[in-house]
């Protein structure tokens, strides 16, 4: 019957039991409770092993400056104008070059384009031009490899240049 009290007893407690503390002196709070120490550090240990494997993730996830600027040198990029808007591909050029893109020639397209697109001019994977359009935040990729050119990727500045480009207007 006792035992069955004191289950009860403990079930109300939370898993908190009532135990008698050891004291010389007959002091008024003699009972403390006592938690069970080995979820909390079963808990505690759950909490910094979660922190450690996301901090893991992170550091793992993140793209180190140099190797992106290295990268991004090494790429040959050629900026056309599509949108008949007067020195656009001069000043997306520079936005490039300070981001630490290799533009190595500068025109103006053939015709009128809607939006910005990406053409991989080396790879027949497109690496180089998904990883420019990633960069920059375009969607629209081409492929027409062609060794002749000497470039890696051409980049055709449409109407939604705005898009892409934001901070252009404030150029010049």
């Amino acid at each position: 019957m006792d035992k069955r009290r004191n289950q009860e007893k403990n079930k109300k407690n939370n898993g908190l039991r009532k135990v008698k503390l050891r004291t010389e002196v007959n002091h008024p709070y003699r009972f403390a409770y006592k938690f069970n120490s080995g979820k909390i550090v079963f808990i505690i240990l759950l909490v910094l092993m979660f922190l450690f494997g996301t901090s893991l993730l992170y550091m793992r996830s993140r793209e180190d400056p140099e190797e992106i600027y290295k990268r991004n040198s090494n790429m040959r990029i050629e900026v056309l104008n599509g949108c008949n808007v007067n020195r656009l591909a001069i000043k997306v050029g520079d936005i490039l070059r300070e981001k630490g893109f290799n533009v190595v020639r500068i025109g103006n397209a053939e015709n009128v384009y809607k939006e910005t697109v990406i053409i991989e001019r080396a790879d027949t994977n497109m690496t180089n031009g998904k990883y420019f359009a990633q960069r920059i935040g375009c969607k629209n990729i081409g492929k027409d490899v062609d060794p002749a050119l000497y470039l890696d990727v051409t980049v055709i500045v449409g109407e939604d240049y705005l898009k892409i480009f934001p901070d252009v207007e404030k150029r010049f």
